[in-house]
């Protein structure tokens, strides 16, 4: 009975160690209202912020502004109203690629500050099913995300 328990719970922390963990940086089910605000999109306090802070905020902006159901014309629109340049995904990709990529970016002080929001599809019927907001700031000679060039 010793050997059953021991080899139960070795198998379950085999099996939890299989679990794909969750990223906060991953796409989020978005839990907006029904309709588009007409509000500005929140960017975050990107100019005194961390990276991680402002991404944080940024995530939680997009994901609160649009409600799962949208149209994707309709968030791509608003979208461009706040000065985001959108474009349809094309190519092939592996996974599961957004629909539509946005694309906002600001230099200031040296630093270049990029945000992206990923629209996934529902089933290719149009409507919003998740967002991915992403940032980025490049400074002097930093490289990709930071990091050295």
């Amino acid at each position: 009975m010793k050997h059953a328990i021991v080899l139960a719970s070795a198998f379950a922390l085999m099996l939890s160690a299989c679990a794909t963990p969750t990223s906060p940086s991953g796409p989020a089910a978005p839990s907006g209202p029904p309709s588009i605000p007409t509000s500005a999109i929140d960017l975050g306090n990107w100019r005194g912020g961390s990276e991680a802070a402002v991404l944080g905020e940024f995530q939680q902006s997009i994901a609160r502004r649009y409600g799962e159901g949208l149209q994707l014309s309709a968030v791509a629109a608003d979208l461009r109203r706040n000065q985001f340049s959108c474009a349809a995904t094309t190519g092939q990709t592996r996974g599961d690629p957004p629909a539509q990529i946005c694309r906002k970016t600001s230099t200031e002080a040296g630093c270049t500050h990029t945000w992206q929001v990923h629209l996934y599809d529902q089933a290719g019927n149009a409507a919003l099913a998740r967002t991915r907001g992403l940032y980025d700031r490049r400074c002097g000679g930093d490289g990709l995300l930071g990091g050295p060039s």
